[in-house]
């Protein structure tokens, strides 16, 4: 059914570009891409961000597809595979930087790895907010996004983004507080 629709088609004009067909396919073809991504990168984290940088471009540059699951896995794959050049290209400096400030006696390893465990914490609790609004988080916090692109690229009202983004926060805020010594 899927495999030959024409995302961007709404029955009358091929380049008019439709947000409910958009809608339709993340909500269809996310679940089973984001399985995909977590396969190529090995990286929950890392699988999201590609999916959402894949879902953006196509909202963002109104594409029209013919066959969206080959468009969509080929995307995947594509952005799975930056990043792991990305990922080899930065670990030497990376790993150069650590050893440095090791070196120079200013930070402490045991510090480092607390910190690194409380970045995971904090991106497994924004993973447990519902995908909507997490996907608003990402987009502003993440990926720098102003509240006016996210309304413009999702369609919704900038007041709906703020809303989003105040019980995120909020989320996120109630969640830290009740697990404090995990977060120090």
């Amino acid at each position: 059914m899927g495999e030959n629709n024409t995302l961007g088609y709404n029955g009358d004009h091929v380049n008019d570009f439709d947000g409910k067909a958009f809608e339709d396919l993340y909500r269809r073809m996310y679940p089973t891409l984001k399985k995909y991504a977590i396969y190529l990168v090995k990286d929950v984290e890392e699988a999201q961000l590609i999916l959402n940088d894949v879902f953006i471009a196509i909202w963002k540059n109104k594409v029209v597809m013919v066959n969206e699951k080959a468009y969509l896995f080929r995307s995947v794959k594509n952005g799975a595979n930056n990043y792991h050049k990305t990922s080899r290209l930065n670990y030497q400096q990376i790993e150069e930087e650590e050893v440095q400030e090791i070196r120079d006696g200013k930070a402490d390893p045991y510090q480092s790895y607390v910190h690194k465990d409380s970045a995971r914490m904090l991106y497994d609790l924004i993973d447990q907010m519902p995908e909507r609004r997490r996907l608003i988080f990402y987009m502003y916090r993440i990926e720098g996004f102003s509240y006016k692109e996210i309304a413009t690229l999702l369609d919704i009202s900038v007041r709906t983004v703020e809303d989003h983004l105040v019980k995120g926060f909020q989320f996120l805020q109630e969640r830290v507080l009740r697990n404090k010594a995990e977060f120090r």
